[in-house]
C-alpha cells in the first residue's frame, strides 16, 4: 500500500512540473510605414469625403488599405508564426492598432499597446500579447536621456525610437523582461529631384552623412547594452531584445571610419554575458530586410539579444519568410524566438 501511495506522489510531483513548462514564441516585425494603411479611415472625416470624386478616390483608398492590413494579419495568424508576444516597429497610433486587433485579428491579442517612444513621422514602437501574459512594470522613459555629445540630427535626445522593456509575467508565472527598440536608420536622408541619380553611397557629402548616423547608432547601442546589464542586474534576470537595430553583423565601410559594428556594440564583450541569438541567422546567411524586387541592401538587421540566463531557454530561432504574405505585408520578414520555460 505505501509502495502505491509513493508512486502516485512522485507521478504528481512530475505532472506538476511538466504542466508548470511553457512554450513561448516572442517575435519582432517591422511592418513598413503602417501607419499609412489606416489613412482612409482618417480621410473619411474630412471634407472631402463629401465631394462624389473624392469619396471615389477614398473607396480606392480603402480598397488598398483593406488588403494591406489583410495581408499583414494573415502573415501574423499563420500557424507558422502566431506568437504570444510581439513587438511592432513602425506601427500607427493606439486607436488603429486596436482596430487592426479587432477588425482583421478577431481580437487574437488580449493587450495591444503602442508604446512611448521618439518617434517623429507617426512610427510607433507596439506590442501584442496573448491572453494570460501580463505587464507588471514597463520602463520606457529612456527616450528621454539626452545624447551625451549634446544633438544629433534629430535633436538632443539620444534615442531615435526606443528601447522600452516590460516585464512580462506569462500564463504559468514565469516572469522576464521584455524589450523593443528601433535604431537610428542607415538612410542618410540625402533628397534627390524627380530624374536625378541618386549619390552613390560612397560619395563624400553621403559618406559623411552615413558616418555621423553610425556614431549615433553606436551611442544607442551602448546605452542599449548599459540598460540590458542594469535590469539583469535588478531583477529578473531573464531580459530579451527585440527590434530593429538597423544594421548587419559586421563592419561596413561607414562602422569601420565611426567606431566600430553596432551589433556588436550592442552585444558588449563576452564577459558581459549578452548573447546573439540571431547568430545562428547569420551565419546561415539568412535575411529579415529583402527590399521586395530592390536587391540592393538585403542584410539581416532585425536581431534578438538575450541575458546569458536566458541563452538555455531558447528552442528555435527563425525567419519568417515561409508564410504566404510575408513577402507582400512589409519590406521586413518578422524573426521569432521559441522558448522553453521550465
Amino acid at each position: 500500500m505505501r509502495s502505491v501511495t509513493l508512486l502516485t506522489i512522485v507521478l504528481l510531483f512530475a505532472a506538476g512540473i511538466a504542466a508548470r513548462a511553457e512554450e513561448i514564441k516572442i517575435a519582432t516585425y517591422n511592418v513598413e510605414l503602417w501607419d499609412e494603411s489606416f489613412s482612409a479611415h482618417a480621410a473619411s472625416t474630412q471634407p472631402i469625403a463629401k465631394d462624389p470624386a473624392g469619396a471615389e478616390l477614398l473607396r480606392t483608398l480603402r480598397r488598398e488599405n483593406d488588403e494591406d492590413n489583410w495581408e499583414v494579419a494573415q502573415t501574423i495568424l499563420d500557424k507558422n508564426f502566431d506568437p504570444d508576444i510581439l513587438v511592432i516597429q513602425e506601427g500607427p497610433d493606439q486607436s488603429d492598432l486596436r482596430f487592426f486587433n479587432r477588425r482583421w485579428m478577431n481580437d487574437a491579442y488580449e493587450t495591444v499597446q503602442t508604446l512611448p517612444s521618439n518617434t517623429d513621422r507617426n512610427q510607433h514602437l507596439c506590442v501584442f500579447m496573448k491572453k494570460g501574459f501580463r505587464i507588471l512594470a514597463r520602463r520606457d522613459q529612456y527616450r528621454n536621456e539626452p545624447d551625451p555629445t549634446g544633438a544629433n540630427a534629430r535633436g538632443a535626445r539620444l534615442f531615435a525610437r526606443g528601447p522600452v522593456f516590460l516585464l512580462v509575467q506569462s500564463p504559468g508565472g514565469k516572469k522576464f523582461w521584455v524589450g523593443t527598440t528601433h535604431q537610428k536608420s542607415k538612410n542618410p536622408g540625402i533628397q534627390v529631384e524627380p530624374g536625378q541619380k541618386r549619390p552613390d553611397d560612397n560619395a563624400p557629402e553621403v559618406m559623411a552623412r552615413r558616418v555621423e548616423d553610425t556614431k549615433w547608432r553606436n551611442r544607442e547601442a551602448a546605452r542599449t547594452h548599459q540598460i540590458i546589464k542594469e535590469l539583469e542586474k535588478a531583477g529578473p534576470p531573464d531580459v530579451i531584445l527585440l527590434g530593429d537595430m538597423n544594421d548587419a553583423v559586421g563592419p561596413d565601410d561607414a562602422e569601420q571610419q565611426a567606431g566600430g559594428d553596432a551589433v556588436a556594440t550592442l552585444v558588449g564583450p563576452p564577459a558581459d554575458g549578452l548573447i546573439l541569438a540571431t547568430q545562428a541567422l547569420v551565419d546561415a546567411k539568412r535575411i529579415s530586410f529583402h527590399n521586395y524586387d530592390d536587391t540592393r541592401h538585403r542584410e539581416l538587421i532585425d536581431h534578438v539579444v538575450v541575458t546569458k540566463s536566458f541563452q538555455p531557454r531558447i528552442v528555435e530561432v527563425k525567419v519568417i519568410d515561409d508564410v504566404p504574405f510575408a513577402r507582400v505585408a512589409s519590406d521586413h520578414y518578422p524573426v521569432m524566438v521559441k522558448l522553453k520555460m521550465d
